[in-house]
């Protein structure tokens, strides 16, 4: 048990390469001021890719559909904006949890399967959900993308044509959830998940039952 508790916190640890890194995605505010609507993107980009990793890289669940949940947290938090109210950091959370119920009901299903027929059934689903967007074009506005709504700003910083606030808000968000994801794979649950991507047969004996690990 002590070295199991040794091993854990060794992993915890922070990396200087970690630390540079997070050090560096402030330099844009420096030296490129004028494209921080282009790295607010890449952050959120850089976001999609992280929980992806996740999926694809701990769990070994492979996914070509993981743009589906992306898009759903996309559309609930612009229809919260449009019809309710413009608070950003409101619409983020119960973005996350509308596409976690989503996620989660669709798990039930998504991980019978392996291999080719999980990457088709995951390609499936994406391609249902994109075209239910695209027909639903009173809704979400198809192809043209949803219209009509403002978001101010958030914590007193207005969103501006600069990009200043909103690669602000963009870089904390990723922050804090790759924070969640690295202590997430440094647990014993993310061990587990490893664990099962590597012999999803064999972790059960140990007392990781894979399927309810991987939903």
């Amino acid at each position: 048990m002590a070295s199991a508790s040794h091993y854990f916190q060794q992993q915890i640890r922070w990396r200087a390469l970690e630390i540079v890194f997070w050090v560096a995605c402030l330099l844009p505010f420096v030296l490129t001021p004028n494209y921080l609507s282009l790295a607010s993107q890449v952050a959120i980009t850089a976001l999609f890719a992280l929980s992806l990793d996740l999926l694809v890289g701990y769990a070994g669940v492979v996914s070509l559909g993981h743009a589906a949940f992306f898009g759903v947290g996309a559309y609930t938090a612009g229809l919260m904006a449009k019809h309710y109210w413009t608070e950003p950091l409101s619409g983020l959370l119960t973005a996350g949890l509308v596409s976690g119920v989503l996620g989660y009901a669709l798990s039930h299903i998504v991980v019978r399967f392996r291999h080719l027929a999980l990457i088709m059934l995951t390609l499936g689903f994406g391609l249902l959900l994109h075209e239910a967007a695209n027909s639903a074009s009173t809704l979400t506005g198809g192809a043209d993308g949803l219209q009509g709504f403002r978001v101010p700003g958030v914590l007193g910083f207005r969103f501006d044509m600069f990009g200043r606030t909103a690669y602000a808000y963009s870089l904390l968000v990723l922050f804090v959830c790759f924070l969640v994801c690295r202590r997430i794979i440094h647990s014993p649950f993310g061990l587990a998940l490893r664990g099962i991507r590597e012999n999803a047969t064999r972790m059960p004996a140990i007392g990781a039952a894979s399927q309810a690990h991987l939903r």
